[in-house]
């Protein structure tokens, strides 16, 4: 998104709307994938030789669970967005869309659960145990630990 410097009044101007999802630059979405265009509320003031950007950015994403390995549905926001840019004379028009994109990429979590109950996958067999119980072996009395059981310390 860019903002046009000789466009702004003195007292400021208000941006709102939507980028497309693939400003954020999200790769093959493995992991994270933009469900819907990037939102913005921004107001922007020309002061001195700077133009001070600042507002609320919201983004639909579909987040892969780090215990199961589903997409789950979230919605990252940024209400404090603020940015600096220099805007000496003849500068056209500053472009926000990097510090968007990062702005909500660090809002990402780095290991996101789809809810706190979450059971994940089965150790053995992989089988996802929030539908259902696994067919596989469960008696952890001869596991891998139990040699700890006989360790005297």
């Amino acid at each position: 998104m860019k903002i046009l410097v000789a466009r702004i009044p003195e007292d400021g101007s208000s941006y709102e709307g939507d980028e497309d999802g693939s400003a954020l630059e999200l790769a093959d979405g493995q992991f994270v994938k933009a469900a819907k265009d990037v939102h913005y509320e921004l107001y922007a003031q020309h002061v001195s030789e700077e133009v001070v950007v600042r507002g609320k950015i919201t983004a639909a994403l579909d987040l892969r669970c780090t215990r199961c390995s589903e997409f789950f549905s979230t919605t990252v926001v940024v209400s404090d967005f603020l940015r600096a840019y220099p805007a000496p004379e003849g500068i056209d028009s500053v472009d926000v869309t990097a510090d968007l994109r990062e702005e909500l990429l660090l809002q990402i979590p780095g290991f996101p659960v789809c809810r706190e109950e979450c059971k994940g996958l089965c150790a053995q067999c992989g089988a996802n145990l929030n539908k259902g119980p696994c067919q596989c072996d469960t008696d952890d009395s001869g596991g891998r630990w139990s040699a700890l059981d006989d360790l005297n310390l």
